[in-house]
């Protein structure tokens, strides 16, 4: 399954690199808000670009900030998901945010958004969170993705699933463990469904922050996270549905 993904991928990025290039451009980021919530009765992906908007999220070595990376990793999974039919709904897709009036501060913005997206998700019947992020360490050396659940049930056995999918489909020797997602987490900790955050690699790495700018490796992270949500829906179907 995951390099049927990968395959996908790579016909997706030969066709879209045609059709974007030949009109002068690449995904575009606009301005917009989020769309209405998708209406299906089955499963239905939910893909959350970390941060945005005010909140830039970690700074890459090269000054690229953690929410630009996230929303190009997540525009190619919505993609690839529509190849195969999944449902998804993006809690964002632009790289600026529309806040509340109330919200006049960058503490207050961040709240608003953050407790937005929780009520997206928790307003979602059937939904499954896959929250993409980028993580930093005190140091160049740590490298390569850790998944992280939440307290929710299903959740622990999806980043499982998605673990293993990410260590085989960029070959890497390290497995990490998957990991509660901590307290602190306010999007994680406050939604019902299940979810994980997919922290990508390390912006503190420069060898693979330099990675994670490029297409390519943006869709095969896009394509593998698909693998693992596609090898994950028995066990999420069962949460939602039983059985």
């Amino acid at each position: 399954m995951i390099l049927l993904c990968v395959a996908a991928a790579v016909l997706f990025m030969a066709i879209g690199g045609v059709y974007f290039y030949s009109r002068g451009q690449k995904f575009v980021i606009t301005m917009r808000t989020v769309e209405p919530p998708v209406q299906t009765e089955g499963l239905l992906l939910i893909i959350d670009p970390g941060h945005g908007g005010m909140d830039g999220g970690a700074v890459s070595l090269s000054g690229y900030e953690e929410s630009e990376i996230n929303l190009a990793i997540a525009l190619r999974l919505e993609a690839l998901a529509a190849l195969y039919g999944i449902p998804t709904q993006m809690t964002r897709r632009t790289a600026e945010l529309d806040y509340p009036p109330e919200a006049d501060t960058i503490r207050a913005k961040k709240v608003a958004d953050t407790r937005a997206r929780v009520e997206l998700i928790n307003g979602t019947p059937y939904a499954v969170v896959i929250s993409i992020h980028q993580n930093t360490y005190d140091g160049p050396g740590a490298s390569g993705p850790h998944v992280f659940f939440a307290p929710t049930e299903a959740s622990e056995a999806f980043a499982g699933v998605m673990q293993d999918a990410l260590v085989s489909g960029l070959g890497l020797e390290r497995r990490r463990v998957p990991t509660r997602v901590p307290s602190g987490v306010f999007l994680m900790n406050h939604i019902d469904c299940p979810a994980i955050l997919v922290e990508c690699g390390f912006l503190s790495n420069l060898w693979e922050e330099a990675l994670l700018r490029t297409e390519a490796y943006q869709l095969r992270l896009a394509a593998i996270l698909l693998a693992g949500y596609i090898q994950s829906v028995e066990l999420l179907e069962a949460r939602h549905f039983g059985g």
